[in-house]
């Protein structure tokens, strides 16, 4: 990734870590990902774990795996699958706020194998050839600016028959009418994203990097629950946001954060984008 790029994207989140504190249950699940909603799931809380586990049965994480949590954030997918599968778990993100968050929440959960967090970007990583068994990115992959460049690093880093998994938006049509394409870029900017790629050529990337067995699941309908809860949050928070801004305590890019929440549903009710997971894998 281009150096504006990061730095747009660290900005993003040192300046917004206290929106998801507010508002997404942050000092308890450490998640920044939208959830699952299913008919297991009652709260929030609830959702953001439930989709830790549909990523993890996906791919089969068992205690044997070394698992690479590409742009881990503050560290909640990691910690959930050193907790619940006891893997050795490493997470990457270009945030060193992130990383001090996440080295400190494991150091008080307790592990038996605490997962290890550095600053690196996951595009281009210092990592060994074949050195995991899983690489995971939830929420994370449409962060960089070219998605390929992901994809081929992945690919380098997993070993012999590893497993990638991938949960993100994808756009549905690159071809927007100039409204719609502005309220993209309202909510993609407002939360550190160039753009989304769309599902087609995501996949094709996979498929050209040399992953096998690539399989897409379209979860739209088990995430639109969170999306309409950031829109309704929306309303007070642009209020308090922009009251914010005006003595002081709050900055622009919290208040684009605001209008990301108000503009990613809008956006997703009109079919411009989706929500889904890949999976794949790489051969023997």
């Amino acid at each position: 990734m281009t150096s504006s790029a990061k730095e747009d994207i660290i900005s993003y989140y040192d300046h917004c870590v206290s929106d998801y504190r507010l508002f997404w249950n942050l000092d308890r699940s450490f998640a920044m990902h939208a959830g699952y909603w299913d008919n297991t799931t009652k709260t929030l809380a609830d959702a953001l774990e439930r989709e830790n586990e549909i990523l993890a049965e996906l791919v089969n994480i068992t205690s044997n795996d070394k698992v690479l949590d590409a742009g881990c954030g503050v560290g909640g997918s990691s910690l959930f699958l050193s907790r619940r599968y006891g893997c050795d778990t490493t997470g990457i993100t270009i945030s060193a706020k992130q990383v001090e968050m996440a080295t400190l929440q494991a150091k008080n959960a307790s592990l038996s194998c605490p997962p290890k967090f550095y600053v690196m970007d996951f595009t281009q990583t210092s990592f060994a050839d074949e050195s995991f068994d899983v690489i995971w990115g939830i929420e994370s992959i449409c962060h960089a600016e070219n998605k390929a460049a992901f994809i081929k690093e992945a690919f380098r880093l997993l070993k012999p028959f590893g497993r990638l998994v991938v949960a993100d938006g994808f756009q549905l049509n690159k071809n927007l009418q100039q409204n719609d394409a502005s309220n993209m870029t309202v909510w993609l900017k407002g939360w550190g994203v160039s753009s989304l790629e769309t599902v087609e050529i995501f996949q094709r990337e996979l498929s050209a990097a040399g992953f096998q067995d690539i399989n897409y699941r379209d979860i739209t309908l088990n995430v639109m629950r969170s999306s309409k809860r950031l829109y309704w949050i929306s309303f007070p928070a642009l209020a308090m946001s922009k009251i914010g801004e005006w003595f002081g305590v709050r900055s622009k890019i919290q208040t684009d954060n605001i209008w990301a929440a108000y503009y990613q549903y809008l956006t997703l009710k009109k079919n411009l984008w989706q929500y889904g997971i890949f999976t794949a894998k790489k051969s023997g």
